[in-house]
């Protein structure tokens, strides 16, 4: 079992120009205050992050940053909503917000900047 299922994270869609990860605010995700701990929500932007940027490359990341706007509660469904910024031959930038619902306001932004290297073709195939 992943981390990511772990945390009962969900990707709803994967394509390179936009990724949604899901997961539900559960009791075991609440910091000291009753709202959802900031690692929750670095992790679910973290993986839409590694979703999309590993789709057409190797990528790892190289650097993040998480800007936290807004609390979000236990039962809240949220969303994170990867989108290249720029991609490039071996680094590429993707901004992800983390709302609460589908087309719900927007509780963090995480910025994400990656190393990448094209996917290698195996032998054979063009």
């Amino acid at each position: 079992m992943s981390y990511a299922d772990t945390l009962g994270m969900h990707v709803l869609e994967a394509t390179p120009e936009r990724t949604r990860v899901t997961l539900t605010v559960t009791p075991g995700g609440l910091n000291m205050h009753g709202t959802a701990h900031g690692g929750l929500l670095f992790s679910l932007a973290d993986e839409a992050f590694a979703v999309i940027s590993n789709l057409e490359a190797q990528a790892v990341a190289v650097e993040t940053h998480l800007s936290f706007f807004r609390a979000a509660r236990e039962g809240n469904e949220l969303v994170a909503v990867a989108t290249p910024e720029r991609v490039g031959r071996t680094l590429a930038t993707y901004r992800v917000e983390v709302r609460r619902g589908e087309e719900g306001e927007v509780l963090a932004l995480f910025l994400g900047t990656v190393a990448r290297r094209e996917q290698r073709q195996e032998a054979g195939r063009s």
